[in-house]
């Protein structure tokens, strides 16, 4: 039987801090079921809701210009069920909850513990059956991702890059039989199919409680630990104090929202959020519609608690919520410093970047070139667009190629190739100011333009044209294209006085080591370029688009 299971922080005391009151009531059909006279060696409560009814919303758009025979009664029906737990380990209580159909809409996710489920999977999934991967890139611009393979692999063969994802799901197959076969496990919830029945659900969760406080994935997995959970209360108080200013101030910089759990949040069509009585609905959760709901509902946002007062739903097309109301801290990304270190907040978490990990990517990050000559661009003007930027440069020495886009054969997609192409064979992608976002942006744009460079004759026959006309000196072939005499070049602009390589943000230096490692193993160069800032030396990065 399949099983989903919830392990709760040490926060919890008692089963009533488990449960959402205003879901597990009589009102939404739950009722509480009594034991029989036989004695468990565990404490448990159980709840189920029995033919929950709702009209689905898609009978109103039918009903306007057809006739529905015994319209009344459609109903979407639901039956559900929460299974609460506690067992003993060293005297110590733990508390789970295990559920079955929407029953994990009813829990109260603010008192889970963090990744609970994906260390269990990662403790007891046979490294050579692995699954799937859900993955988050550590970056304000999130990229959610699903790798699955028909047939159980080992780790090698998904071809993620553990440098800059965040694993928050991982599924495989069991190593011990008994223990179940198939196993799911997320940062929140562990799902696992296994041969249980109600008598054993102490012994079971009490065998997932040791898995869980197992550390056998660091043979394996050990790299998931370059980003640590901060458990700390002095500094996540401190932390949080950051994040609260942020969002009471609008800031965008260093702060973004995503959906916590692509599973549960693909079924989505529409969202809800809310506080009390106050409503906005949304298509999408976006930081804009965030600012637009507390600007315009003039919400109380006066402490760090707030935070997680606001709450998020998602709605089916039968406008059924199929997520519970989660707080808004489970969807924030937010990149903070505090006492020389860096941090950041994903999945209702506090992560601190190991300081080893930071080490090694500022080193690496110094083996990107700098462009040698330091009038290889003119400065830039405060608030001038990048498009006249690029247009005023030598004309002699670069073709300006902003805005001429290629259309890609069979496909929507139209790519730049770069900003500037110079007569020394530089791909120039300009781009203004170091915030994250829009370095995810130039990055991507770089190494997407010289893999189709590679790959795509078409292409090959674009850029060579261009090329051809504007330096027909140049070397320039079609069928043998002089990619080792080619330098990707990222020019970024920054009014600060330092090396470029040390003003990125720290996760816009491992995004970027992503990218020169695509290109270089393209056979094409990569280097880095400070446009200077006209008139400007400071700390900050303003005027930036």
């Amino acid at each position: 039987m399949k099983l989903s299971y919830y392990l709760f922080n040490e926060n919890v005391r008692n089963f009533n801090q488990l449960i959402l009151p205003n879901k597990v009531n009589e009102k939404n059909n739950y009722f509480e079921l009594q034991p029989k006279e036989a004695e468990r060696d565990f404490e448990f409560k159980v709840f189920i809701q029995r033919n929950r009814s709702k009209e689905p919303k898609w009978i109103t758009f039918l009903e306007r210009d057809l006739q529905i025979p015994n319209r009344d009664e459609i109903k979407n029906t639901v039956n559900s069920f929460v299974i609460l737990v506690k067992v003993l380990k060293d005297d110590m209580p733990y508390f789970f909850a295990i559920t079955g159909g929407f029953g994990f809409t009813a829990i109260n996710k603010n008192n889970l513990e963090n990744n609970f489920g994906l260390k269990v999977a990662l403790n007891s999934i046979d490294t050579k059956e692995l699954k799937a991967f859900d993955v988050r890139n550590i970056d304000l611009k999130t990229r959610q991702k699903r790798v699955l393979f028909n047939k159980g692999s080992e780790i090698g063969e998904f071809d993620l890059d553990f440098e800059q994802d965040l694993i928050n799901l991982v599924s495989g197959k069991s190593r011990d039989q008994e223990f179940g076969t198939s196993v799911r496990g997320s940062t929140s919830s562990l799902s696992l199919n296994s041969d249980i029945t109600f008598s054993k659900l102490g012994e079971k969760c009490l065998q997932i409680l040791e898995l869980y406080l197992s550390e056998d994935y660091k043979e394996n997995f050990g790299f998931i630990d370059n980003i640590k959970i901060i458990r700390d209360p002095e500094i996540v108080t401190v932390l949080n104090e950051n994040l609260f200013t942020a969002i009471r101030n609008r800031q965008s910089d260093n702060l973004s929202l995503a959906y916590p759990d692509m599973i549960e949040y693909e079924r989505c069509s529409t969202y809800q959020i809310k506080r009390g009585h106050k409503r906005k609905d949304t298509t999408e959760v976006t930081l804009e519609d965030l600012y637009a709901f507390l600007n315009a509902q003039n919400i109380g946002f006066d402490s760090p608690n707030d935070i997680e007062k606001i709450k998020i739903i998602g709605f089916d097309d039968a406008n059924s919520p199929v997520t519970t109301a989660v707080s808004l801290n489970h969807f924030v990304i937010y990149q903070t410093e505090h006492d020389q270190n860096t941090y950041i907040f994903s999945l209702n978490n506090w992560y601190k970047i190991d300081n080893d990990y930071i080490a090694r990517i500022d080193n690496e990050i110094m083996e990107v070139p700098l462009v040698e000559n330091d009038d290889f661009l003119s400065e830039i003007q405060p608030n001038e667009p990048e498009g006249s930027y690029n247009e005023r440069q030598d004309s002699e020495y670069f073709l300006c190629l902003d805005k001429r886009n290629f259309q890609v054969t069979n496909t929507r997609s139209k790519i730049e190739v770069c900003d500037l192409l110079s007569k020394d064979k530089h791909f120039v992608c300009v781009k203004k100011g170091t915030r994250s976002a829009t370095l995810s942006h130039l990055f991507a744009q770089g190494s997407v333009s010289m893999v189709l460079l590679k790959d795509s004759s078409d292409y090959r026959q674009y850029v060579v044209r261009q090329a051809a006309q504007k330096f027909p000196e140049e070397n320039y072939s079609i069928e043998n294209f002089p990619y080792n005499e080619c330098t990707l070049v990222y020019a970024i602009s920054s009014p600060k006085q330092t090396d470029i390589r040390t003003t990125l943000p720290f996760f816009s230096k491992v995004n970027l080591l992503h990218h020169v490692s695509l290109i270089r193993r393209l056979g094409i160069k990569v280097a880095l370029y400070k446009i200077l800032v006209h008139g400007e030396i400071g700390d900050t990065d303003e005027g930036e688009e």
